[in-house]
């Protein structure tokens, strides 16, 4: 730790896009005030809004100090660490015993990652095993899709934007997800760029844009090709680049012949003639850069969707020049290695399956079944799709226990919470999946009252079942040493954050491209023999949805959306009362769809369809196109009163086993009142 005299350089590890780098003052010990960092050049000082509530989350008196244990009734006791180590190792060894090491369930979310987070994997391995699933909640439909077109993950840097006749935001609202990119887009705006979102919601970064267009949900892949059948039919596409770097060009010229825009009207629900004019000023506008959202592969067509966006980018010429690109994930700050333990042998891991199906995959399990978890770093109960599953499961489990800073949904159906540290009580290093760069993560405090990191807590599980611990106790500066590619280490990035491309480079200006064929691949047979995916980007209706599941849409014909809000990161800073107050919880629906079924804003209505209900006012209005709803996602029922996520599907996107989150149709009613209320 650095003394209290100056500030500490650090850098938030929480999930979220944006990836907050400030600055911690600390006084006598005590961490007194966070401030954005105004020498970061993407930063450039600026706080998003829960970054800035972090001494209050620190030193809330919600957050767990020690360990507790769930009584018969349901309530939490304090219990000391011998007894909370005493319980996990007791039955973690009765169901190796009983079972084999398999029948344990270590599952770890995004909310903290880091080099530091790797001692379970140390543990585990001296335990023997155990069983975990593979795919992600967030992003891994839109990574794989990227990755099979362009071979690797990176972004144009944000002040490339000026060079821009055109940034479209499709499928993502930065002023939410990623507020310092705003500064940089207005900017661009202000020299001549245009702005256009692409959203079925009229978001908060809509309103910034001088243009809003908005699909039905899920159907983001024939609305590119039909601005591609747009461009090919007015022969608008760049025919030097298509021969030079495109592998499958005629393939696309042949699938998007029948994606008019007048199927679009009837798909996408826009205009025609707004389609064609706008595919039009695409092609005019050249250079573009399109920044592809979570948002816009959160279907079960979510992979093919995002390959269908990049194709566009890929044909119209606006890969590897300054002001075009594909920006998705940026995986340029992603250089650390596994720490290389001395592994007494691997252990045996058993994939149960996707994390969206945590309850289906946790319940079915077999040979052995699972009956105890630690989980650590996730909150499944909010956060995973179909939350009926996920409760029945954890209810079935012999023993859970729960890392965590917070008595969170998941954590109180625990049988003990370990209290986890923060951010600013353990040095570890921090890639940003937007800016790109790797930041330290300083250790600025210590742990409150019995607070201990997820090391410690390792460390002494396996003391108390008797494996070696000296690897646990290495130098948390050496082992990130280790880790770091030659010529970087934790002095050199307490001076400054590696900044592998900087502010000028521009992704593939050399025209290479990490695929089979070494080009842009609009057709991919490796789409095909990874995922079962046709090798060319066809559009597929969403799962739910009126072409996909008509008898399904006859019944609940209004399609959900669960959005990002700016008050909570997932469901992190759900325990924060200034943030909630200040981010107030609405269904928000369309006029035409309210007065169909007698709704009056404001009103409290019922959510619904055969996977379960909510009840919350309702906000009408015009954010929302007819036919679609919207509740931001994060809402925790132990603060809340529900979660979303009671009404999601938990199928897999088409590739990389992502979530189906937007994949949801309900109905909504007004909700009845009893006399008695």
């Amino acid at each position: 730790m650095s003394d209290d005299s100056r500030p500490i350089r650090t850098v938030s590890p929480r999930a979220g896009y944006t990836g907050d780098i400030l600055r911690a003052h600390v006084e006598d010990g005590r961490l007194v005030r966070v401030e954005g960092d105004p020498d970061y050049r993407i930063g450039r000082g600026m706080l998003s809004r829960t970054a800035a509530r972090y001494v209050e989350r620190v030193y809330s008196e919600e957050r767990l100090t020690q360990p507790m244990r769930r009584r018969s009734n349901g309530e939490f006791e304090p219990i000391s660490w011998p007894e909370a180590i005493d319980a996990v190792a007791d039955a973690l060894l009765a169901a190796a015993t009983k079972e084999d090491p398999r029948a344990v369930l270590h599952h770890a979310g995004h909310g903290h990652d880091g080099v530091m987070a790797q001692f379970s994997q140390l543990f585990f391995s001296y335990f023997g095993g155990y069983s975990t699933f593979f795919g992600d909640l967030c992003r891994t439909a839109g990574m794989e899709a990227t990755r099979l077109t362009f071979g690797a993950l990176h972004h144009h840097p944000p002040e490339d934007y000026v060079n821009s006749g055109m940034v479209i935001v499709w499928g993502k609202n930065p002023v939410v997800t990623n507020p310092h990119q705003i500064a940089f887009l207005e900017e661009a705006r202000a020299q001549g760029t245009r702005l256009v979102c692409i959203d079925p919601i009229r978001t908060e970064t809509a309103a910034l844009c001088d243009e809003h267009l908005a699909p039905r949900p899920g159907t983001d892949g024939f609305l590119a090709h039909t601005i591609g059948h747009v461009l090919v039919r007015e022969k608008r596409i760049d025919a030097d680049f298509v021969a030079k770097h495109v592998l499958g060009y005629e393939d696309y010229e042949w699938l998007v012949r029948n994606y008019t825009p007048e199927k679009a009207e009837e798909v996408c629900g826009i205009d025609a003639a707004a389609i064609e004019d706008f595919a039009l000023r695409f092609a005019d506008a050249r250079p573009v850069n399109v920044n592809a959202g979570f948002g816009l592969q959160r279907y079960r067509n979510g992979g093919q969707t995002v390959r269908a966006v990049a194709a566009l980018q890929a044909v119209s010429g606006n890969i590897g020049r300054p002001g075009g690109g594909f920006d998705f994930f940026n995986q340029a700050g992603f250089v650390t290695r596994p720490f290389p333990f001395r592994l007494p042998a691997p252990p045996r891991v058993r994939q149960l399956g996707a994390v969206s199906r945590f309850g289906r995959e946790v319940l079915g399990a077999q040979e052995p079944p699972v009956t105890v978890a630690i989980l650590e770093r996730c909150n499944p109960m909010v956060q995973t799709p179909f939350t009926s599953a996920v409760h029945y499961a954890l209810e079935r489990l012999g023993f859970v226990c729960v890392i965590d800073q917070f008595l969170t949904d998941t954590a109180r159906r625990a049988d003990i919470v370990l209290p986890a540290k923060s951010m600013f009580e353990e040095l570890d290093v921090h890639p940003g999946v937007w800016h790109g760069t790797l930041h330290l993560q300083q250790k600025c405090i210590e742990p409150p009252g019995e607070v201990k990191t997820e090391r410690e807590i390792y460390r002494l599980l396996a003391e108390r079942l008797g494996y070696p611990t000296e690897q646990f106790e290495i130098d948390a500066e050496e082992m990130i040493n280790r880790v770091l590619p030659p010529g970087l280490s934790v002095n050199r990035l307490r001076k400054a954050p590696f900044d592998r491309h900087g502010k000028r480079w521009i992704p593939f200006s050399d025209y290479k491209f990490a695929t089979p064929s070494g080009r842009v691949e609009i057709k991919c047979d490796a789409a095909e023999v990874s995922w079962k995916a046709n090798p060319l980007p066809f559009y597929q209706p969403p799962r739910e949805s009126k072409e996909g599941d008509p008898a399904r849409f006859a019944r609940f014909p209004l399609h959900l959306v669960t959005p990002k809000s700016e008050g909570r990161v997932c469901s992190q800073w759900s325990e924060d009362e200034t943030l909630r107050d200040g981010d107030p919880t609405f269904l928000r629906m369309h006029p035409d769809d309210a007065a169909t079924r007698g709704i009056e804003d404001g009103e409290t209505v019922r959510v619904f369809n055969d996977r379960g209900e909510i009840s919350l006012p309702v906000q009408v209005g015009d954010a929302v196109r007819p036919g679609v709803v919207a509740v931001p996602q994060g809402r925790a029922s132990g603060v809340d009163g529900f979660t979303v996520n009671v009404l999601t599907h938990d199928d897999v996107t088409d590739m990389g086993y992502g979530a189906i989150f937007f994949d949801c149709l309900v109905e909504v009613e007004k909700e009845e009142m009893h006399p008695d209320e």
